[in-house]
């Protein structure tokens, strides 16, 4: 027989001087993600094709849905251009003899996102 025992503090109501700490470092966050990045998009997964997703990252926010095409020139919120560049699947690669080594999970990009003002005068002229 297991027991666990679980922290009070873990389940309790947060208090007014935590609400207003997270509450302002939410407002932060939010004010940092508006700013807007122009950039390429480049959808690893399927070249060629497009990406589209739903999202609301803040409470009280609509739901806003983002249709972007690969290769296309656009300015995104930078909280978007952050999310776009943490897409991942995860590729498990079995080993050779199951009963004696560990599967290798690897994580591959499906998207990228890179800002213009990253790339250099001579990559620009090209696109």
């Amino acid at each position: 027989m297991e027991i666990k025992e679980i922290s009070k503090r873990k389940f309790a109501p947060a208090s007014e001087s935590e609400r207003a700490k997270s509450k302002a470092l939410m407002e932060k966050m939010r004010k940092d993600g508006e700013k807007m990045v122009k950039g390429i998009f480049e959808f690893v997964d399927a070249q060629g094709g497009w990406f589209d997703f739903s999202f609301r990252i803040f409470p009280g926010e609509p739901i806003r849905t983002i249709k972007i095409i690969h290769g296309e020139i656009c300015d995104v919120p930078m909280i978007i251009a952050r999310h776009l560049n943490n897409v991942y699947r995860k590729v498990r690669m079995l080993p050779e003899n199951a009963d004696k080594g560990k599967s290798a999970v690897t994580r591959v990009s499906r998207t990228k996102f890179t800002p213009l003002d990253m790339l250099s005068d001579n990559i620009l002229a090209a696109i």
